[in-house]
């Protein structure tokens, strides 16, 4: 049932989407806001703290194409357009600006409602904090006190017994919505717009017991399409490579979530827990002899190891259907697109 049209989106969730504010689940729910069918109300903040993440991250990719470059340089003059693009010069201060905007555009055409902590009632802010309730605990984590403030300031918005979805899954977050019934803790934005799509479209059920009946033919193509990608090693053993991809050996429950829906199609994501087994093979080092004048360690055979590698991977499809007498009929997906895996599965297999 849905309980309010209100949503507050905590920085934990913005970062847990990696600040990719083009994901399918910020896009759905910035369709929404625009057509006024969800609100989002925001905090100064968590305005403040997003964009201080974003200056890390960007930091950080500055800091990588910078390194790059520099173990690049042999092929920068080569005549090649795509290559010389690589090198193409932009000002820190360009990209720091672009990426912000990306956040202000999406506050924007959500119509966020932005909520000052001037009206913040700094004794209760005292009180929670001395008496160790949530967000406080006995850890006095620097973050609490922005968790605290931003509670509190949607509190001072919120009129007497009206509601608001947060979504978090953070735990001081859901220590304090459990103590009070306005806040509706929501551990995902995926799991809010189905939330949403459940109230107002009949075809919600329908569309999940697809998953359930066909659950077995789902997991084998996410199997195919997993084992069909690229996966390199990325650990500190030189030269070490993947042999012939990698190979699943289980898949958990799937429990999708429903983003959009009308009358004929759906928009469905969801994690799924996934055990994959891989096999590195590399320079055999530990039988290898280190050269003093040299400074470096020769080789002379090769080494092998398998692991076993649980990991997370958020999945993506669209069902195309005909909704006769109740039923979905004729159902289709477009294929699932699996989040992080364009450009090969990361893996980090050391030799010992």
């Amino acid at each position: 049932m849905l309980e309010t049209r209100k949503v507050f989106i905590d920085t934990q969730s913005f970062v847990k989407a990696g600040l990719h504010f083009d994901s399918p689940a910020f896009k759905t729910f910035r369709r929404y806001c625009e057509s006024n069918e969800l609100f989002h109300v925001s905090t100064s903040v968590v305005e403040r703290e997003v964009k201080s993440k974003i200056e890390l991250s960007v930091k950080d990719a500055i800091s990588a194409i910078q390194t790059f470059r520099r173990k690049a340089r042999l092929i920068s003059s080569l005549d090649d357009d795509k290559i010389k693009g690589l090198f193409g010069e932009i000002t820190d201060e360009d990209i720091y600006e672009k990426s912000e905007n990306v956040f202000n555009e999406f506050m924007n055409a959500c119509s966020t409602e932005f909520v000052g902590a001037d009206s913040v009632n700094a004794e209760e802010l005292l009180s929670l904090y001395f008496d160790k309730k949530p967000p406080f605990g006995d850890g006095k984590k620097k973050t609490e006190f922005p968790d605290a403030i931003s509670i509190l300031s949607l509190k001072s918005h919120l009129q007497d017994e009206e509601k608001i979805y947060v979504v978090s899954d953070d735990g001081d977050f859901k220590g304090y919505c459990d103590s009070d019934d306005n806040f509706i803790l929501v551990e995902s934005l995926d799991k809010l717009l189905d939330i949403y799509t459940a109230h107002t479209n009949v075809r919600h059920e329908q569309v999940k017991h697809y998953f359930v009946v066909n659950e077995a033919s789902i997991k084998q193509k996410i199997t195919d399409y997993l084992e069909d990608c690229e996966v390199y090693n990325s650990s500190t053993w030189e030269d070490a490579e993947v042999d012939d991809g990698l190979t699943v050996i289980s898949l958990g429950d799937i429990e999708p979530s429903v983003l959009y829906i009308d009358d004929e199609e759906s928009q469905i994501t969801f994690d799924i827990d996934v055990d994959f087994e891989v096999t590195v093979t590399g320079p055999d080092f530990n039988n290898g002899i280190y050269d003093r004048e040299d400074g470096r360690m020769y080789t002379f055979d090769s080494t092998s190891r398998t692991s076993t590698i649980s990991t997370t991977f958020t999945v993506e499809t669209f069902l195309y259907y005909e909704f006769i007498n109740g039923e979905l009929v004729n159902v289709e997906d477009s294929g699932f697109d699996i989040a992080g895996t364009s450009g090969g599965i990361e893996i980090s297999i050391e030799e010992n």
